[in-house]
């Protein structure tokens, strides 16, 4: 479509793909966009059957599992792509001594470097799970970007870390939240009072016992 100077943002949609069967293209390059949407149609239907069939192996789960999903599902912005990954790649949060011991085993923390007697960090260590890390900043830029909350957050973050690593610290923080409302069976707390000043200068795990969420119904 780029070739004829035809392509648009929107033909995976029900316009768009009306569109892409008028405009006028070569025999050759018909068939071709035709066999292309037809493997497109198919990818959708197997997305489909796989989000169907994930959906009722959730119902099926165990008692604390849903707990959990429940609990994680408060949190405005956060969708079942990462609840799925948050509870199947942290486990039983229990194991966890604090919320810093989950970021780290998460790879969200910074690593250190020692070399002539002098320490300094390097980018985060990117242990453990890659899905999870992968789920919880997507989630982070969301909340920038939608919660005034967390925008402020990562705003304080950027002047002195830069965006990168803002993002970073905002999943981190997410993560640290998570683990202390998956710990405690606690609901997010939508209207609350601002974020403490020290938390943000830290731009690391703090006690979230109140700050983020309220005790369940």
């Amino acid at each position: 479509m780029t070739d004829y100077n035809a392509d648009r943002s929107d033909l995976f949609t029900i316009e768009g793909l009306k569109y892409l069967g008028q405009v006028k293209v070569t025999p050759e390059d018909r068939f071709v966009l035709n066999q292309l949407t037809e493997e497109w149609k198919s990818h959708v239907q197997q997305l489909g059957a796989l989000d169907t069939r994930l959906r009722e192996f959730a119902k099926s789960a165990p008692a604390a599992e849903a707990e959990a999903r429940a609990v994680l599902n408060s949190i405005p912005y956060v969708g079942p792509v990462t609840i799925d990954a948050v509870v199947s790649e942290l486990g039983d949060v229990r194991r966890f001594r604090s919320q810093k011991r989950a970021a780290a085993d998460s790879g969200l923390v910074p690593g250190q470097r020692e070399s002539a007697g002098r320490r300094r960090e390097t980018g985060i260590t990117k242990e453990g799970s890659r899905i999870l890390r992968w789920a919880l900043v997507e989630t982070a830029w969301r909340l920038v970007y939608h919660s005034r909350r967390w925008g402020s957050v990562f705003e304080a973050l950027c002047k002195r870390r830069g965006k990168k690593r803002a993002i970073i610290a905002v999943a981190r923080r997410l993560l640290c939240m998570m683990v202390a409302m998956l710990q405690s069976g606690r609901r997010y707390q939508a209207e609350r009072g601002q974020i403490d000043r020290r938390r943000r200068r830290e731009g690391m795990c703090g006690d979230f016992s109140s700050t983020f969420f309220a005790p369940a119904a």
